[in-house]
């Protein structure tokens, strides 16, 4: 099985649960991408939620890319609980099934505009979350400098929770560099 992000990686089978993981947060992110670009205000919190969720997709990408230390279920399982209860009442986001199954609220044309590395952007594009604003509707990508200085904070922030110790963030600084 490929890895959820894109990224052609073979995921080995002790680390397939893991990538379901990831995709079903992928899946709870790119929902909530799609309520942050509708008309008007969101739910109380949702921009606080997305941003754990995003961290949460990180550490999961990091862990199955072995690049990460720790194990990242247990605070992503959490997340997935608070977001499940954030959107239950939510009529545009929670598909209702028979047995009391509340999926994402997507189609098959949402699914087709997700952003496998960048869920959180499906339908706001990367200016939104930079600035913490919707762009209904933009596809703007961030430049190859703006990514890696994304990506360098990301690691950066990972340490500094303890998720990455000093060796692993700068054997993981190297490889975004080039330099090892």
């Amino acid at each position: 099985m490929d890895c959820v992000c894109g990224c052609g990686r073979n995921i080995p089978k002790d680390l397939l649960e893991r990538n379901f993981a990831a995709a079903t947060v992928a899946l709870e992110l790119l929902a909530w991408d799609k309520n942050r670009a509708l008309p008007g205000p969101g739910p109380e919190g949702r921009e606080g939620l997305i941003a754990r969720g995003v961290e949460c997709y990180d550490q999961l990408l990091y862990s199955l890319h072995r690049e990460g230390g720790g194990d990242p279920d247990p605070g992503c399982r959490a997340w997935m609980a608070e977001s499940l209860e954030m959107r239950a009442d939510l009529s545009d986001m929670t598909k209702r099934r028979l047995l009391g199954n509340k999926a994402p609220n997507l189609s098959e044309a949402d699914l087709e505009r997700l952003d496998r590395r960048h869920p959180e952007r499906s339908f706001t594009g990367a200016a939104a979350a930079t600035r913490g604003a919707p762009l209904a509707g933009a596809t703007a990508t961030a430049t190859a400098d703006d990514d890696l200085v994304e990506k360098l904070e990301r690691l950066r922030a990972l340490r500094d929770e303890g998720a990455l110790t000093d060796a692993e963030f700068a054997a993981a600084k190297s490889r975004l560099l080039g330099s090892d």
